[in-house]
């Protein structure tokens, strides 16, 4: 049994400093990114292996890590189609009754988003890629929107991630399931 870190990337340089749908919008970490990386990184246990999503932001955060890194395209979050890169105060705007009906119920479809359930069958995938190449313990570092749908397949509960949150399962002949002491880490 493999030990496997997900993680959520470190915090996006946002432009002017306004929280964003980013989806596939590729954008680097800033200082208190790189910061929040490297704190991280400095409270990992050991790895034998590191893998990331191709989004910068994910590939900054991963290599605070300091091992080798290998990018699987599988890893990138979730498309969200006419949201992707509006900041939210754009989106509210722009699609007033969607952004207040998706306040009560977040999985309610964006116009042109990547379907969740083909997100999910990508992502696993990668997961299970991730789980054959690592020689031991490994570390996977991607996006809020992928894990909330890969852990809610592990725990029928959706919840994101916070920046750089490190959610600790286990791997074994390619089924994922959660540590025992994960519960308590995760976000309310």
């Amino acid at each position: 049994m493999k030990k496997v870190y997900l993680i959520r990337h470190a915090l996006p340089d946002f432009p002017k400093g306004e929280k964003m749908c980013l989806g596939t919008t590729d954008i680097p970490l800033g200082e208190a990114g790189l910061a929040q990386a490297r704190e991280m990184a400095s409270q990992l246990p050991p790895v034998t292996a590191v893998f990331s999503s191709p989004l910068t932001r994910a590939v900054q955060t991963a290599l605070a890590i300091g091992l080798p890194l290998t990018v699987l395209d599988g890893l990138r979050e979730l498309c969200y189609g006419e949201w992707d890169g509006l900041t939210f105060e754009e989106i509210r705007r722009k699609y007033p009754e969607l952004y207040a009906a998706r306040g009560e119920d977040p999985t309610l479809p964006v116009p042109g988003q990547e379907d969740p359930k083909e997100g999910l069958a990508r992502f696993t995938t990668a997961m299970e890629q991730a789980a054959s190449l690592a020689p031991g313990d490994f570390a996977v570092v991607t996006h809020g929107g992928i894990t909330a749908e890969f852990l809610r397949s592990l725990t029928g509960v959706l919840q994101k991630p916070g920046y750089t949150q490190v959610i600790s399962l286990h791997s074994q002949n390619g089924v994922f399931s959660l540590a025992k002491d994960e519960k308590s880490s995760m976000p309310a």
